[in-house]
């Protein structure tokens, strides 16, 4: 059984200070998988990980969540209370991105943060990445 080559984390891969931006990758999905049909080249911080067509799903119905909700999403920590940013970008790369570490299928997007404390938090690197938060059902 071929061992997992590397656990994706989604730091934050760019961040533009004069417009207060981060960038970088949401979730990276595995594309490798054993004959149990277990991954084997990338799995999540919580050894958890979803194939592109979930990843595509989920960027998708997260696109959905910004119109209904009016962009109000961006919570920190995963408290569930909006009001730290905008969702500026939000997209499933077609071709690899090297300046946000990102490669074709990777789920990405760009924040503006708008929480003077929050974006604080940042720049002394207290918040380091991306977090899609939610609920799995998991299969066996």
């Amino acid at each position: 059984m071929k061992e997992i080559a590397k656990s994706f984390e989604v730091a934050i891969s760019k961040i533009d200070k004069e417009n207060m931006i981060i960038e970088g990758v949401v979730y990276r999905p595995s594309k490798e998988f054993n004959k149990n049909g277990e991954p084997t080249d990338y799995k999540d911080s919580q050894d958890d990980w979803m194939t592109e067509e979930d990843v595509k799903k989920a960027c998708h119905n997260f696109a959905k969540k910004l119109a209904i909700t009016k962009g109000q999403v961006v919570d920190k920590q995963h408290n569930e209370k909006a009001g730290y940013g905008h969702v500026v970008e939000n997209y499933i790369a077609k071709t690899d991105i090297p300046e946000i570490d990102a490669k074709a299928g990777d789920w990405c997007a760009a924040i503006e943060v708008t929480c003077e404390k929050t974006w604080k938090q940042v720049l002394k690197e207290e918040i380091t990445g991306f977090s899609i938060g939610g609920k799995a059902v998991y299969v066996k």
